[in-house]
């Protein structure tokens, strides 16, 4: 029989540049012994001693490989998927001496597309992502509408790599408003807060160049620098972010002099304005959770002259984000929405985070499960007890029905395995129950 293996964008070159090969297999072990035979190269990256190597993940319609025997009959199965497995917040590094250098990518995305690709009813505790609830109190389409209507083209086509006059304004002012001295040519409407920090690293980092980071952090950022040369420093972090006393020590003691400090804001660290010109500050922010996420629209605010700096460097990436996904947020603001729309926000995803909050007090109670109390967001940061592995705990709860981001996603160096990250902010009120009680039983089988 013949199953389809598809190869993902690292290991395409060693099998002739082909995303997909067809391969003749009954099972896993001839499977592997067909790939060791016609595609050697590939074979040297993906295999080790017969076995697939730690250093990717495989999976077979969807399942993950580590749950089957190793000799798994492969009928009535169509597709194999070999990635590169994930390793601290990173695409690990293949075995292959003239990669030109690693690529860093996002552990939290490849844990959801692993969560995603289960064929069993699954709650998902991983996905940073608003509910579809609040999406739907938008009315996108009628937004959409609007503009399109009355806009035609000029809403469809190419727009100013700096972003739309209109939204510049509108970041501004908001920013104007928490203190911060702006005004609309300190703005940079970008695909997203990730790409905000992308150009950021991009200007601001060389080669070699020290980023002194919160740990426990926001992996896809911290990839993002790594990409870009930076040597990353490690501070931890707690309620109220990073400790500055630890940075100080730890500072000294590397003997570093560190080119960019990368902190997060919401809820634990103080805002842009007491920066208030004393050092380079970028602030990137971003309409995702708050407004619609598939309209990639985010914006960063920094003096003129990096400003101009990051647009040179995004019109290398995209030329402009889009225009018609920066009309729609500037209907929103003008039609005057926003305010309410937050306010509803809060009172939707408070309930969620007491609810959540509520069940683990009741499923864990006793067993020395741990997590914050934070006063926003989407999350909670989940202890376990006696060094448990949450990397374990994942590995059970799939086979439960639920997922969520192992604690490794979030450090470098630093040893967050024993926590993991808990998003309350996608599954409804039912379904955070139902979650719930799912990682208590798998919580059971590896205590």
């Amino acid at each position: 029989m013949s199953v389809i293996v598809r190869l993902a964008t690292p290991l395409r070159s060693a099998a002739g540049g082909n995303a997909t090969i067809a391969i003749d297999a009954d099972d896993l072990a001839s499977l592997r012994r067909e790939i060791a035979t016609r595609y050697p190269e590939l074979g040297a990256r993906v295999l080790r001693d017969g076995a697939f190597g730690p250093f990717v993940s495989v999976f077979i319609d969807g399942e993950d490989a580590r749950f089957l025997d190793g000799d798994a009959a492969l009928a009535g199965k169509r597709t194999v998927e070999i990635l590169p497995a994930m390793s601290g917040g990173a695409v690990a590094e293949l075995p292959r001496d003239d990669e030109p250098h690693p690529v860093y990518g996002s552990f939290i995305d490849e844990t959801i597309g692993i969560a995603a690709r289960q064929t069993r009813d699954t709650v998902l505790f991983a996905v940073g992502s608003p509910a579809r609830e609040a999406l739907e109190m938008v009315g996108a389409d009628e937004l959409a509408r609007t503009v399109i209507e009355r806009d035609g083209p000029a809403a469809l086509g190419y727009g100013i790599t700096e972003g739309d006059p209109e939204l510049r304004a509108i970041v501004a002012d908001e920013m104007r408003r928490r203190g911060v001295r702006c005004s609309t040519e300190h703005v940079i409407v970008t695909a997203g807060a990730l790409q905000a920090v992308d150009l950021a690293a991009r200007c601001y980092l060389r080669p070699g160049d020290v980023a002194v980071v919160e740990s426990p952090h926001f992996t896809n950022a911290i990839s993002a620098l790594r990409n870009h040369g930076a040597r990353v420093l490690e501070v931890p972090a707690d309620e109220d972010g990073i400790d500055t006393a630890q940075a100080e020590r730890i500072i000294r003691r590397s003997g570093a002099r560190p080119r960019v400090f990368f902190v997060v804001p919401s809820f634990q660290n103080p805002i842009a304005s007491l920066a208030d010109g004393r050092a380079s500050t970028v602030y990137c922010g971003s309409f995702s959770k708050v407004f619609l996420p598939g309209l990639r629209v985010g914006w960063a605010v920094a003096t003129t002259e990096d400003v101009a700096r990051m647009a040179a460097a995004k019109q290398t990436i995209d030329s402009s984000t889009s225009s018609l996904g920066q009309r729609i947020v500037v209907e929103f603001h003008h039609q005057g929405r926003m305010p309410e729309h937050v306010a509803q926000l809060r009172a939707f995803y408070a309930a969620k985070q007491q609810r959540a909050q509520e069940a683990l007090s009741r499923e864990f109670a006793g067993t020395g499960v741990t997590w914050n109390d934070p006063d926003g967001g989407f999350y909670l940061w989940v202890r376990l007890p006696n060094g448990l592995s949450s990397q374990l705990l994942f590995d059970a709860a799939l086979e439960e029905g639920v997922a969520f981001v192992p604690g490794r996603a979030f450090g470098v160096e630093r040893d967050h395995s024993s926590a993991f990250r808990f998003s309350y902010s996608s599954p409804t009120l039912e379904r955070i129950d139902e979650g719930v009680r799912r990682l208590r039983r798998a919580f059971d089988r590896i205590a």
